[in-house]
């Protein structure tokens, strides 16, 4: 079946292709928007959004054009088609379905390393939407002070890097720093507070560095955790978060070490039915890695959502620590997650 973010952009354009309607899986048929299709009549649609394979395709009957579901989006939405782009880059997918790093912007000449001009979360008024929405979502107050806010996203990074880079104008995002262990900035990410197309956007600092967060908090020679986003990380003690980066570490050789000798539990989203998930849970049991995996007793999505639902931290290490396991453990557990 066509991705989830192509069958998300069909939807979005349903509502301005005349005649839209769903045949089947994977088949959508509409009056053409380049030809207009039928001149003679105003009910015959012969334009088709049409599945080979995992991928989509357009063709139109009447005037013979034909293109894959991006192109058609390039001609008939710019603006559109740049989100779509974005958020296929987002989620690791590439036209043929292949899996892509996250998009990052690298800054060829940063003006700064360890200090970044915009206004910490902790020094807004208290009734500041940004200052809510992270205390309404129970972000340790600690952490408070080490967010950043902006409301011109794209000027703030442009001015750091610059040059020019195709973001939305005026968009207010929560800034994230990453540092590493000589608390350093590496890198840092933009994080929308609407469900904006593109949620988290990341910049390097340098193309080699890691894309992870909280290395300058990390201590390997004591029990630590892995999780996926900086937000969760921040619930846990001694814990950093791969923000979208590969499960390898290849370049962090303490981190990988640290793994392998049983120091360190990587932790994903509770999302069984999540196929980029479950294949990087294999690859972490493969390498033989310790890993939590969720009881049935969890129904939130993550440790964030988890904080919320009242789950104290910690009965919620107490809950990692019982379900995690490594190799044949870990996939006997896996599968029957898979089921859940």
């Amino acid at each position: 079946m066509p991705s989830y973010i192509d069958t998300k952009y069909v939807n979005l354009l349903a509502l301005r292709l005349p005649l839209f309607k769903r045949k089947t899986q994977g088949l959508y048929n509409f009056r053409c928007p380049f030809c207009g299709d039928s001149q003679k009549s105003k009910t015959k649609a012969r334009g088709y959004f049409y599945q080979k394979r995992t991928d989509l395709f357009y063709r139109c009957h009447n005037c013979g054009q034909s293109s894959t579901f991006s192109n058609f989006l390039k001609q008939f939405d710019g603006e559109m088609y740049k989100d779509y782009s974005l958020e296929r880059y987002k989620e690791g997918i590439t036209g043929k379905g292949q899996n892509t790093p996250d998009p990052e912007f690298q800054v060829e000449k940063p003006k700064f390393h360890t200090k970044i001009d915009l206004p910490r979360i902790g020094d807004l008024d208290d009734n500041h939407f940004a200052k809510k929405y992270l205390v309404n979502r129970a972000i340790p107050s600690q952490f408070l002070n080490y967010l950043y806010y902006t409301e011109d996203f794209k000027g703030f990074v442009e001015k750091v890097a610059e040059r020019d880079y195709d973001l939305a104008k005026n968009e207010q995002r929560i800034v994230i720093p990453f540092y590493d262990s000589d608390k350093k900035l590496i890198a840092f990410q933009g994080r929308a507070f609407t469900n904006s197309l593109l949620r988290y956007i990341t910049i390097k600092i340098h193309e080699d560095s890691p894309k992870i967060f909280g290395l300058d908090r990390l201590d390997i020679t004591k029990p630590f955790y892995i999780v996926e986003g900086p937000f969760d990380s921040m619930f846990l003690p001694n814990c950093i978060a791969m923000a979208g980066s590969d499960v390898n570490l290849k370049s962090q050789v303490e981190i990988s070490s640290a793994m392998d000798e049983g120091m360190g539990t990587m932790i994903f989203d509770n999302e069984p039915r999540n196929k980029e998930i479950l294949s990087r849970m294999l690859k972490v049991i493969d390498k033989g890695w310790k890993i939590c995996i969720w009881p049935d007793s969890v129904a939130c999505k993550d440790i964030n959502d988890m904080i919320l639902a009242s789950i104290q931290e910690s009965r919620l290490i107490e809950i990692i620590n019982k379900n995690t396991y490594k190799s044949l453990f870990a996939k006997t557990q896996l599968a029957l997650w898979r089921k859940s």
